[in-house]
């Protein structure tokens, strides 16, 4: 976890201890969701704790056909796309992970 940050209560263990929350979009969806971040947490796992990187929360974001992905405040926040904009089918999750 980020210096100075420890989570209480957690209802369930996180993937990576580099990451402090992982939020889906609320929905009938969200379980499927919840999966597919917190698979992508513990593939980038290795990577942030061999670079010493540490983000506040992972988070699903709308389909939109601007982006597929955002970060906000130097990694504080990042946002992914994970279904397709027009159809809102699920994105393949190799997609995703690149």
């Amino acid at each position: 976890m980020p210096i100075g940050i420890q989570r209480l209560n957690a209802p369930r263990p996180q993937p990576s201890s580099r990451i402090i929350f992982i939020k889906p979009l609320p929905g009938s969806t969200s379980a499927y969701a919840l999966d597919f971040l917190e698979r992508i947490a513990a593939i980038c796992h290795p990577i942030m704790t061999h670079s010493h990187l540490s983000i506040m929360t992972l988070e699903e974001h709308e389909p939109n056909p601007e982006f597929i992905g955002r970060n906000f405040n130097a990694g504080e926040i990042i946002q992914l796309v994970l279904k397709a904009p027009y159809t809102g089918h699920w994105l393949s999750f190799r997609s995703v992970q690149m």
